[in-house]
């Protein structure tokens, strides 16, 4: 960068306060996006994005002021959205980033997308949540409301193999109840032994009322799971779960699984492979989760770079919160 100084808009506020009215007021200042283009990619109205940009003003979440080099969270996210055609992505910066500790860099990334996400749920909102370590740990810090209009979909149904506090069950619980929403439940398995089980499980009134809701969805919440490597174990929740057993994973490195998306792998260019998988899922489709409007994924580490990756090229994903060092990781590879 040249020392010429330029207008550029700075948050004031750290990244546990970088909420959606900041990320409005990036889209404005920083990109040059039109209100409706801001309200496209957020999936909200014109008129609120305005009263994002006004209030982001007027609480002081911004500020204009004149520098040479633009924040790193700026210009990693913009470079993410640009490279993957994000319609938005949120780089928390902890408080070392040079060289974070990684929970450091891991609550940072846990309160940003908490606050975009309470700002993303509007009232009358479908939203869907997954399951894992780190949706367990952005649903408990999104502040707590009254919108009995919103209500909360389980993308995936539960197993007793994976620890209470990352299930999707009691993950869609907590969301339901922090939001003060309703909450539709699958009452099934995340697997079971066939597909003809599959179909006759998702035929039960308890099971078929939720499955139904997932054609609804103006929100989905989900992690990225990385597979297995030579050197490192698996950063996934469909893997830790055990709910495939080792040969399983085997195949599916086989297949040259990289991560996946709820329950459904994918290769490094973002092919999802071992759809037999999906076959005996009690869990929201690959087409269904495209077709949602607004695909927010929350990730960290560097050690899911790969994973975020594939998980990108897949097409899938429409809004990606990470830390800089991941951001930096995925673009190294990319």
């Amino acid at each position: 960068m040249g020392s010429t100084y330029h207008p550029t808009v700075s948050t004031t506020a750290v990244p546990a306060s970088a909420d959606l009215s900041t990320q409005a007021a990036r889209l404005f200042f920083d990109r040059q996006l039109s209100k409706v283009e801001i309200a496209a990619r957020l999936g909200i109205s014109r008129f609120r994005v305005a009263r994002l940009i006004d209030d982001a003003l007027a609480d002081g979440l911004v500020r204009i002021e004149y520098r040479d080099i633009p924040a790193d969270d700026r210009g990693l996210a913009a470079v993410l959205e640009e490279r993957f055609g994000l319609d938005l992505c949120a780089v928390a910066v902890a408080a070392s980033d040079e060289a974070p500790a990684a929970t450091t860099a891991f609550s940072a990334v846990v309160r940003l997308a908490a606050a975009i996400l309470h700002g993303l749920i509007s009232p009358g909102d479908v939203i869907g949540v997954a399951w894992g370590s780190t949706l367990a740990a952005v649903v408990r810090e999104i502040p707590r409301r009254s919108d009995p209009d919103v209500e909360v979909v389980q993308l995936a149904g539960s197993s007793a193999r994976l620890d209470r506090g990352r299930d999707a069950g009691e993950l869609a619980r907590v969301l339901a109840d922090r939001l003060g929403a309703t909450h539709r439940a699958i009452y099934a398995p995340t697997f079971v032994e066939s597909a003809a089980l599959r179909a006759a499980l998702v035929r039960e009134p308890e099971v078929a009322e939720t499955v139904a809701r997932f054609d609804a969805l103006d929100l989905a919440i989900v992690g990225i799971g990385a597979m297995p490597t030579g050197d490192e174990g698996a950063a996934s929740s469909l893997v830790q779960s055990g709910v495939l057993d080792e040969t399983e994973v085997l195949r599916l490195a086989a297949l040259g699984a990289v991560g996946d998306l709820v329950v459904h792998p994918f290769d490094a260019r973002g092919r999802f492979v071992a759809p037999d998988l999906a076959e005996r899922a009690i869990a929201i489709g690959v087409e269904e989760l495209r077709s949602v409007r607004r695909v927010v994924a929350v990730a960290s580490g560097t050690r899911k770079a790969g994973a975020i990756r594939g998980a990108l090229a897949s097409g899938v994903i429409r809004m990606l919160v990470t830390d800089g060092p991941t951001a930096r990781a995925v673009l190294e590879g990319a």
